[in-house]
C-alpha cells in the first residue's frame, strides 16, 4: 500500500479501447498516433550497461552510450517542480549524462545541448543557461542554437526574451532573438514590459532592448523590474515610483515601499515607520497607521500589524477581523493559511529550483544578478517582501511551524493546533493529530473524524480510502464522509481512474468507486495505469485489465513481467530482457533490453 506521505494527487484517466489478445505476434506494429501527445514517441534503454532511445519503430535516435537518460536529470525532488512549468516543447527533450556531463537531444535525436555541461537552470522561455566545469556559462535555445558561448562567468535564464550577463566584471544582456547589449553595467535587474534597471557610475537608471536609455542613472536603488507599469526607485534615501517614461507618478518620499504594485496598490512606510497603501496614480488610499504588512492585497484582503494585534484589512483601511498568528498568507478561494509556533529565522539558503545540476549552481548569491519573481511572496516577514526568481531563495526556520486556515471571514476552517495539518486542495485537507488522520473540507466540515491509523484522499473516485483501528481497509464519500466501502479489505489502492484495486484473502481484485467488484480477487498483483489499462498477474500469467475488469490481453507463460502502457505501448519482460509491445501484443521492439522506461509526453 502506497504510504500515505507519499501519495501523489492522481491525474485524469485516459481512456484507451483495445481488444483482447491471447498470443503475441512477431511481427509488430507502431503503436497509434495519439493526438493529445504533442511529442513523438521515445523510449530510454539499456543494454550492456549503457542507455540509450528508441523510437515507436525501435530505431536507435539516441545512441547506446550513456550512463542516463530521461525527460530531466534533475534530483528526484526537483523534477516534478521543474515539468511541471514546462512548455509543451519542452516535453520533446531528452537529457543524457556521460560521466559528470549531461547534454540534451530532442526526441528525433537532434543534439539540442551538446554533453558538455555540469549544472544547467531550468528551461525558460525555451532556452536553458547550461554551466560547464569550468564555471563558464552558455545559452542554449529548444531548438538547438547556440545564443551565447561557454565564456561568461554568469547567464541568468531569460526574462522578457532577455538574458542577463557577465563577462570581465561587467554586466550586459543576451537577447533570445539574437542581439546583444554589451557588458558595460556594475549591476543589472531583469526586463519586464521591454525595459530593464541598469547601474552606471554607481546610479541606477533604465534601458530598453535596443540598450537605449530611457531613463537616466539618477538612482539610489530600484526595485526588480517593472510591474503594472511602474519601478520603485530611490533617490535622496526615500522611495517613490516611476512610470515608463521616467517620470515620478509617487515622488520619493517613503523610508521603504513594496517593491512592486500588485492589484493596483503598493504598501509605503512613513517617517514614524508606519505602514500604508498608494494606489498606482500617488493617491494614499490608506493612511500609514500600520506596524507592518504581511501580505499584498488578495481577493480584497491584506494581512498587517496593527497597535491591538495582526489582522487583515479592506482596500478601504477598515479593519475586517483579527488574526494574530506568527504568520499570515494571502487568500485563494476564500481561504488562507496561516501559522502558529515561534519563527526564528536562522539564515536564507539557495534552493536548487533554478541550478537543476551536479555540483553548484549558476549564478551568483548577490540578488541584483538575478530575475524576479514579481509575485513571489515571503510571508509573515513584513515589507518589502523580496521578489526572488522561482523560489531561488527561502527563510530557513530553526523550529517547525504548524499550519492552519481560516476563511475570508476570520473564521478558523482547519486548527493549526493539530500535529500536522496538510496543503489544502479543491476539497479540503487532511489532518493528522496523536499519530490518527481525519479530514476536513473547506467550508471547515468535519468529512472524517481523527480515527483512522491511514486515509487516502482519492479525488477521481470521491473517496477517502480508510484504515481502522482493526487494520481493516474500507472507504468514505469524500463529500460528507458516509461509508461507501465496507471495512472489511486488507488493501485498498486508488488508481488513476475511478476504479480501486481491492485486496482480500491475500489476492487482488478491482471494483468501482461504489464498492461493486469488477473483478473476483483472483489476481497476483494488480498495478496502476493513468492508460485504462491495469498489467496484472494471475497464477504466474500476466495480463490487462480495463477499467471495467475485462481481461483484454494475455501475454504468453513466457513474460515475467509487465508494466502499464504509456502512450500506447508498454514494456513486457521475456526471458530476462525488456521489450515494447501494442495494445494488439505485438512486439513493437523485441526483448533485448537489461531495461526499458517509456518516457512521458507531457505532464502525466
Amino acid at each position: 500500500m502506497q504510504s500515505l506521505w507519499k501519495k501523489a494527487v492522481l491525474c485524469a484517466l485516459i481512456l484507451t479501447s483495445c481488444l483482447p489478445v491471447s498470443a503475441m505476434n512477431t511481427t509488430g506494429k507502431q503503436p497509434q498516433e495519439d493526438p493529445q501527445n504533442p511529442v513523438p514517441f521515445a523510449a530510454a534503454v539499456k543494454k550492456d550497461g549503457k542507455w540509450g532511445v528508441i523510437n515507436d519503430r525501435a530505431e536507435v535516435v539516441i545512441p547506446m552510450q550513456y550512463d542516463k537518460a530521461a525527460i530531466t536529470l534533475a534530483p528526484d525532488n526537483l523534477q516534478t517542480r521543474e515539468l511541471s512549468a514546462a512548455s509543451p516543447s519542452r516535453w520533446n527533450l531528452i537529457e543524457v549524462q556521460q560521466g559528470k556531463k549531461r547534454g540534451f537531444y530532442s526526441r528525433e535525436g537532434q543534439v539540442i545541448v551538446p554533453v558538455s555541461y555540469t549544472s544547467r537552470s531550468a528551461w525558460m522561455e525555451d532556452t536553458v543557461v547550461v554551466q560547464t566545469a569550468s564555471n563558464r556559462n552558455a545559452l542554449y535555445d529548444i531548438n538547438g542554437t547556440e545564443l551565447a558561448p561557454a565564456e561568461y562567468s554568469y547567464i541568468s535564464p531569460a526574462s522578457d526574451g532577455m538574458a542577463a550577463m557577465k563577462k570581465d566584471g561587467k554586466y550586459g544582456f543576451l537577447s533570445i532573438s539574437g542581439n546583444t547589449i554589451l557588458p558595460q553595467y556594475e549591476e543589472v535587474q531583469s526586463f519586464a514590459d521591454g525595459l530593464a534597471p541598469v547601474k552606471e557610475h554607481g546610479k541606477w537608471g533604465v534601458i530598453d532592448k535596443a540598450g537605449r536609455t530611457v531613463v537616466p542613472s539618477i538612482y539610489q536603488e530600484t526595485g526588480p523590474a517593472y510591474a503594472e507599469g511602474l519601478l520603485a526607485v530611490k533617490k535622496d534615501n526615500r522611495w517613490g515610483f516611476i512610470d515608463k517614461s521616467g517620470k515620478e507618478i509617487i515622488a520619493p518620499s517613503y523610508k521603504k515601499v513594496q517593491l512592486a504594485f500588485q492589484n493596483g496598490m503598493a504598501a509605503v512606510q512613513d517617517n514614524q515607520n508606519l505602514w500604508g497603501f498608494v494606489d498606482s496614480k500617488g493617491v494614499q488610499v490608506i493612511t500609514p497607521q500600520y506596524k507592518a504588512v504581511y501580505t499584498p492585497f488578495s481577493e480584497g484582503l491584506a494581512g498587517v500589524s496593527t497597535v491591538d494585534g495582526k489582522g487583515y484589512i479592506h482596500p478601504d483601511g477598515r479593519l475586517a477581523f483579527m488574526a494574530d498568528y506568527a504568520q499570515l498568507f494571502p487568500f485563494h478561494d476564500g481561504i488562507a493559511e496561516y501559522r502558529t509556533g515561534k519563527i526564528t529565522p536562522s539564515g536564507y539558503y539557495a534552493s536548487p529550483s533554478v541550478s537543476i545540476g551536479i555540483g553548484i549552481g549558476i549564478g551568483h548569491g548577490h540578488h541584483r544578478h538575478h530575475p524576479y519573481d514579481l509575485f513571489d511572496w515571503w510571508p509573515g516577514i513584513g515589507i518589502g517582501w523580496p521578489y526572488y526568481p522561482w523560489g531561488i531563495y527561502e527563510p530557513q526556520l530553526s523550529v517547525e511551524m504548524h499550519r492552519g486556515y481560516i476563511d475570508n471571514t476570520g473564521r478558523v476552517i482547519v486548527s493549526a493546533a493539530n500535529d500536522h495539518v496538510f496543503p489544502m486542495t479543491e476539497t479540503g485537507s487532511l489532518v493528522l493529530n496523536d499519530n490518527r488522520f481525519g479530514y476536513v473540507n473547506r467550508k471547515g466540515e468535519i468529512i472524517a473524524h481523527l480515527v483512522y491509523r491511514e486515509l487516502i484522499p482519492d479525488q477521481t473516485a470521491g473517496l477517502l480510502l480508510a484504515k481502522n483501528e482493526d487494520k481493516k481497509w474500507g472507504a468514505l464519500s469524500l463529500t460528507d464522509g458516509t461509508e461507501i466501502i465496507p471495512f472489511q479489505y486488507s488493501e485498498l489502492s486508488a488508481t488513476h481512474s475511478p476504479s480501486i484495486v481491492y485486496k482480500q484473502n491475500g489476492r487482488y481484485g478491482l471494483m468501482t468507486n461504489k464498492g461493486l467488484h469488477l473483478t473476483a480477487a483472483v489476481y497476483d498483483s494488480i498495478a496502476d495505469s493513468d492508460s485504462g489499462l491495469f498489467p496484472a498477474e494471475k497464477n504466474g500469467q500476466w495480463l490487462y485489465l480495463s477499467t471495467s475488469g475485462k481481461e483484454v490481453i494475455h501475454l504468453p507463460d513466457s513474460i515475467t513481467d509487465a508494466r502499464p502502457f504509456v502512450q500506447n505501448a508498454a514494456a513486457v519482460k521475456e526471458n530476462g530482457k525488456w521489450g515494447l509491445i501494442n495494445h494488439s501484443g505485438q512486439w513493437i521492439a523485441s526483448p533485448e533490453f537489461d531495461d526499458i522506461q517509456i518516457l512521458p509526453s507531457h505532464g502525466e
